[in-house]
């Protein structure tokens, strides 16, 4: 098999600017082309209108086929090397590349300049190397699509990995329910206490369990509240003024499509303040019956599940789903041991579950 070159992040994003600014230059100059043939010649004019288009030209070019930093994988040999500026800089076995990493990371762009309005924090999920983690190999809006990417490179390199917040799975263990994964791991196994303050106790079904939360967080009503009020203040809608607008709508079009734009405003607004009270006072029960795990309206079979990450917040994992319990399920100090006992709990009820996959 052939050498398989890898582009990291940073080196995707410089090609696609180049075929980017490529596009535009020849669509510049088939337009600067089209005026020289109507002109019949070339003069000084023409001569300055060409120089933008083909300048841009040559950066495109530049930005699509020069590679400051890839990454050689050799499959056959098992052996990778890092390719700076065209020379080899490093290289090694690819199984040192393990584990690969979901990693958050959290910058701020804008002006540096105090009380600058422009400044903006970023969130990002990157994927990175266990040696070279300098490299970024991905960078993504969210976990999940992070922990996908990751994934797919564990499996084409057969090297493990490890998800944000998750526990490090070696290439024969992807995609492998979690209660197959763990079936003889003793540690998993172990009962980790709740402690009453926590707010979240389990009780036994027929068959199965209930993680029931009794805990209370302000945080996602006041969350809720506040967009609710931004929303209407950044329309300048007082509630006299929103009282007078329905008549004026009748025979206005324009009264009639704002109406409708802060009907949307309004009901979007009233929709996440009812998700912030049933966050608020009905943080919800996790139930892991031999159907599989379910919250609300969510359930996963356990042919689904492969890990429960705990970050933030509790998820249960799968490659095409992810059931997230509220954020407000129990506090923050509880997050590790709540997330151990649903394991547990999938580890215990899932090996039942003959009819599933």
């Amino acid at each position: 098999m052939a050498v398989q070159r890898f582009l990291p992040d940073v080196e995707r994003t410089r090609r696609g600017a180049g075929w980017v600014f490529i596009g535009i230059a020849l669509a510049l100059l088939a337009g600067v082309g089209w005026l020289v043939v109507r002109a019949g010649r070339v003069n000084g004019t023409g001569m300055v209108l060409l120089a933008a288009p083909l300048a841009l030209l040559a950066l495109g070019l530049y930005l699509a086929l020069r590679r400051k930093e890839v990454l050689d994988i050799d499959l056959d040999n098992r052996t990778y090397a890092v390719i700076r500026n065209g020379a080899k800089s490093a290289s090694g076995p690819l199984d040192s590349l393990g584990p690969l990493t979901v990693k958050q990371r959290i910058r701020v762009t804008g002006s540096s300049d105090s009380g600058s309005r422009d400044r903006r924090t970023v969130i990002e999920y990157v994927v990175s190397a266990a040696v070279h983690s300098k490299i970024n190999l991905y960078v993504m809006d969210t976990p999940g699509k992070a922990r996908q990417k990751m994934e797919a490179l564990a499996r084409a390199w057969r090297v493990s990995c490890q998800s944000y917040g998750g526990a490090v799975r070696g290439p024969d263990a992807l995609d492998v329910p979690l209660h197959k994964r763990l079936k003889g791991d003793r540690e998993a196994r172990t009962v980790t206490p709740l402690r009453p303050e926590w707010g979240v106790r389990i009780e036994p079904l027929s068959p199965g369990y209930a993680i029931v939360s009794t805990h209370r967080s302000w945080a996602p009503l006041r969350s809720s509240a506040i967009l609710l009020v931004v929303a209407l203040v950044a329309f300048g809608v007082s509630p006299s003024r929103f009282r007078s607008i329905l008549p004026e709508a009748v025979d206005d079009l324009l009264g009639r499509i704002l109406a409708g734009l802060l009907g949307v405003v309004l009901l979007v607004g009233l929709w996440m303040l009812w998700k912030g009270v049933r966050d608020t006072f009905f943080p919800g029960t996790v139930r892991v019956t031999e159907e599989g795990v379910s919250y609300r309206r969510c359930r996963m079979r356990f042919g689904e599940i492969e890990e429960v990450t705990a970050t933030l917040r509790i998820e249960v994992v799968g490659d095409r789903r992810i059931l997230r319990p509220a954020e407000s399920f129990c506090p923050p100090a509880a997050l590790s041991a709540v997330a151990h006992e649903i394991q547990r709990l999938i580890l215990e009820v899932g090996p039942r579950s003959a009819g599933q996959p």
